[in-house]
């Protein structure tokens, strides 16, 4: 046992009340050297001793380890040498007691932390490691070490295979090795003896001819495996199934993951799908019989690459008397844009990425809550603390009180503290780090950090389940206009213990029966705080810190966990329950009830701001709206999502001055071209050619108000907006996508849809917004009915007519609307033409420079389905994905505005 050394130590919870899974993992802090602690300081703690490995209870003191790095009051082991004093890492983790704790060293210099990891490559929040799988018994002698340096591709098992199906699966996983550039593991099922899978003996011996290393169950020619191929395909390097028995390298069994891919997918498609996976060493392919097809024959050499391919593996795989070895048909799934469907880290599966939220540093308030209170929380970094903030006043507008955020760096918690908000640092190690040192204000635009936030974001949600609240995880754009907590305490809620969005559009299709094939929508989860509840984050946080793509975030992981299987609807007493199933945890965590939040009250960026859906006959009042399928995220901040809230009177923390200006706008007959109803059964592209002209008269009007905005020093009230065009970045019917097809056109369109909404606003420094490069402000379309504005600016209102008025500079529009200088706000009929630029002729370059990039809208063109000689859906849109593929036909739009009328007197 290491001797006693001088630093004392302290010890506190690490969580404590409410409910706590087991077995909770007890974690130490030290200072990098031997240390010594006191049982008795322990016991208060964990009673009884015995519930401790007996390396612990050892003349009632607990030696605490070295050789691992310290992160937030949790020990790391490097390995099982590190802790010999004690006991392996194993028993550390597997230590059942009721709390879990942490010790921490006094304040020295000589014990601090360690200095914080680089950003450049994001690592995980601190892990707990244990053992990954089970240990094969060793078949035959031993491979070297050096064997294992290599990447591997594996089959995962499949019981019952006959002698043709083997072949097949032989068949394609030599073409993907080939592919990927791996070497192949034979799958066991090619030999006439056994290696279980639960580490009990077979009957494997290792012995039988090479590369098999064992009896055949399948009559293959051993010598044609052996002998060099002639041809372009190359046959990938082979190992015996025996190759994955024994003591394996800890670094490669840590490397061990599997995928489920899609069927029938081709040498570009698994590529891409794949592309995420090349450092994986040990990859194993859930349903590699039917996950390759080959390579595409429609792209040039291909046909070469794939006739060597069959001639090379039929003869390996020729048995007499059966027919050659068969890959499954390409399906192009979702028109050849496959990825992995499922995947599991098993070398890392039971690593727990430790992320602390004490119980004490929680607020008041927030600790004075019943155990098994719903409690609304939200995270974020100081970068969206506005965001935050309106998150926090929505939600008390619409009668909750019980709410938290989750800051997760220092400036959010500074946030806090200007606006008293009620937050708590969530603190995740070296991600944490990375969060504070970060360079982008948007952490969006950084592919590496981002997911890493995740982990953080869930570890909190799963926090906070442990101290017995029930948690309703909201983003913080995901803002309530009423109470949802009630629904949870009716109907068939009650037996919900988790309850979650939607990204679905079908509003009518999902409140005849949720729909299962969208994406569960992670941005607005209740998770009940139950054991099964708990178990279920544990894994959702560690199914994001072991994801391999930068894509699977916590809505993927989630998607993933709960549709391992498909969804069971759950009956009680023969009675269904409405919307709600029992799902699992993985392919192998435990059962819980899950309700699929309804569509019709808990809206989406589409459903709520492009169809208007609770705008409808007889529609249920909506309980939140989540800031989805929006087009305007800037560099600095989410303009294009606080431009919808306001214009839906949901941005509830602008300043006064936002509402106590002088104002210029247009009538409501100059804002728009003349209503022109579009019916279900309008050709897409007579009906973009309407929105198109509507998008050039509205640039008419809006480059008039800017320039009349800027002569007269007042801010841009901007005109109604319609669109006769849903804006998707996939194929439309009558202008509508799938699921929507019923909506109305046209529809009040959110500013995104529209115009560069970005342009319209100033960039965000140290959380302040500046001016717009321009120097006019602008306003909502609907900014005039907003309570905050004041009465006298809305009772001093000027129509003014400027028919028949054109080219007129900046001077002369001072001139003719001195009269109306006291307004409070100028509506102006017939502006369009009126106004021809500035006096100065490099203010008149500036604003033509400025204004033209302003209403230029680059963006995705229209995807229309008429015309497209009946592609199949997820088709490629504007041209073919491959040679030979149909796609869909695309209409281009939103050009540059016309120039300005020339003006009728010399500038």
């Amino acid at each position: 046992r290491p001797p006693p050394v001088p630093p004392t130590f302290t010890i506190r919870k690490s969580g404590g009340g409410g409910l706590r899974p087991t077995p909770s993992s007890l974690a130490l802090h030290f200072g990098g050297v031997p240390a010594t602690v006191p049982l008795s300081d322990l016991a208060a703690l964990l009673s009884p001793c015995s519930a401790l490995p007996a390396s612990f209870c050892v003349a009632g003191e607990v030696p605490a380890v070295t050789g691992a790095a310290s992160y937030f009051g949790t020990a790391v082991f490097a390995d099982a040498a590190a802790a010999a004093a004690l006991a392996t890492p194993e028993d550390v983790v597997r230590t059942s007691a009721a709390t879990a704790i942490s010790v921490t060293p006094a304040a020295s210099a000589a014990h601090s932390p360690p200095p914080p990891a680089s950003t450049a490559s994001p690592p995980s929040p601190p892990v707990v490691g244990c053992k990954r799988q089970v240990e094969l018994p060793l078949v035959g002698a031993p491979f070297p070490a050096s064997e294992y340096s290599g990447s591997f591709l594996v089959a995962r098992r499949t019981p019952g295979r006959t002698a043709d199906e083997t072949r097949a699966l032989l068949k394609t996983m030599l073409g993907l090795a080939a592919l990927l550039g791996r070497s192949v593991v034979l799958p066991v099922e090619v030999c006439a003896c056994t290696i279980p899978e639960d580490g009990a003996a077979g009957t494997c011996t290792g012995q039988g001819p090479p590369p098999f290393d064992c009896p055949l169950a399948v009559p293959l020619d051993p010598a044609a495996w052996t002998a060099d191929t002639a041809g372009d395909f190359r046959v990938p390097p082979v190992k015996p199934a025996r190759f994955l028995t024994g003591t394996l390298p800890d670094d490669f069994v840590r490397s061990h993951v599997r995928v489920l891919l899609p069927d029938g997918m081709d040498d570009s498609e698994v590529a891409h799908a794949l592309r995420g996976y090349k450092d994986t060493r040990w990859l194993e392919i859930d349903n590699a019989a039917t996950a390759f097809c080959g390579w595409d024959t429609r792209m040039p050499g291909n046909p070469a690459k794939m006739s060597s391919f069959l001639t090379v593996t039929d003869h390996l795989l020729s048995v007499a008397g059966a027919s050659p070895a068969a890959l499954h048909p390409c399906t192009h799934y979702r028109g050849g844009t496959g990825e992995v469907v499922q995947f599991t880290n098993l070398g890392q599966s039971c690593d727990r990425h430790i992320v602390l939220a004490s119980e004490d540093k929680l607020p008041a308030a927030v600790r004075a809550l019943p155990k098994g209170s719903d409690l609304m929380v939200t995270f974020a970094t100081g970068s969206v603390a506005t965001m935050a903030l309106n998150w926090v006043r929505t939600t008390q507008a619409a009668g909750v009180s019980a709410l938290l955020i989750g800051a997760l760096d220092q400036s959010m918690m500074d946030a806090c503290d200007q606006n008293q908000l009620p937050c708590i640092l969530i603190e995740g190690g070296a991600v944490t780090a990375a969060l504070q040192q970060r360079k982008a204000g948007n952490v969006r635009s950084d592919p590496a950090l981002y997911p890493k936030m995740s982990v953080l974001k869930v570890g909190f949600y799963r926090e906070l389940l442990t101290f017995g609240y029930n948690v309703w995880a909201c983003d913080a754009d995901a803002v309530f206009m009423r109470d949802p907590r009630p629904l949870m305490s009716t109907g068939g809620y009650v037996h919900a213990d988790v309850a979650i969005a939607t990204d679905c559009i079908d509003v009518p299709g999902d409140t005849r029966s949720p729909l299962l094939h969208c994406d569960f929508n992670t941005g607005l989860v209740y998770l009940r705080s139950k054991p099964a509840t708990i178990e279920f984050a544990e894994r959702w946080r560690e199914t994001v810190a072991n994801a391999k793509e930068h894509r699977i975030r916590d809505q993927a992981a989630f998607n993933m966990l709960t549709k391992v299987r498909r969804p069971e609807p759950l009956s009680i007493d023969g009675a269904r329950v409405p919307r709600v199933f029992t799902v699992t945890a993985g392919t192998d965590g435990s059962p819980f009830n899950m309700a699929v939040l309804p569509l019709s009250r808990f809206l989406n960026g589409h459903t709520f701001f492009v169809q208007h859906a609770h705008t409808l006959p007889d529609a249920q009042p909506a309980l939140s709206v989540h800031m989805t399928y929006q087009f305007a995220e800037g560099r600095s901040f989410a303009y294009g999502k606080r431009q919808r809230l306001r214009e839906h009177g949901l941005w509830l923390v602008d300043r006064d001055d936002y509402y106590n200006g002088k104002y210029v706008t247009v009538s409501a007959a100059s804002a728009t071209l003349p209503y022109k109803p579009m019916g279900p059964t309008i050709d897409s592209r007579e009906a973009v050619a309407y929105h198109l002209a509507e998008a050039k008269h509205r640039n008419q009007v809006i480059r008039t108000l800017l320039g009349i905005g800027k002569a007269l020093g007042r801010e841009v009230i901007l005109p109604r907006m319609l669109c006769y065009c849903d804006f998707m970045w996939k194929e439309m019917k009558s202008c509508r996508v799938g699921g929507a097809e019923s909506m109305r056109l046209p529809f009040d369109c959110p500013m995104d849809h529209v115009l560069n909404t970005p342009s319209f606003f100033g960039e965000f420094v140290d959380g302040q917004e500046g001016p717009n490069p321009l120097g006019v402000g602008v306003r909502e379309p609907a900014f005039l009915s907003n309570p905050r504005v004041p009465a006298a600016t809305k009772n001093s209102t000027a129509a003014v007519s400027l028919a028949g008025q054109r080219g007129l500079t900046d001077g002369r529009i001072r001139e003719l609307l001195a009269p109306y200088a006291d307004a409070g706000v100028l509506v102006l009929d017939g502006a369009v033409g009126a106004f021809c630029g500035f006096d100065d002729p490099a203010a008149h370059k500036r604003f033509v420079d400025l204004t033209g990039e302003m209403l230029h809208y680059r963006r995705t063109p229209f995807c229309t389905m008429e015309g497209s000689d009946d592609a199949p859906l997820f088709s490629q849109c504007c041209s073919p994905r491959k040679p030979g593929d149909k796609f869909f036909p695309c209409v281009h739009g939103f050009d540059p505005p016309d120039p300005l009328p020339a003006c009728s007197a010399a500038r």
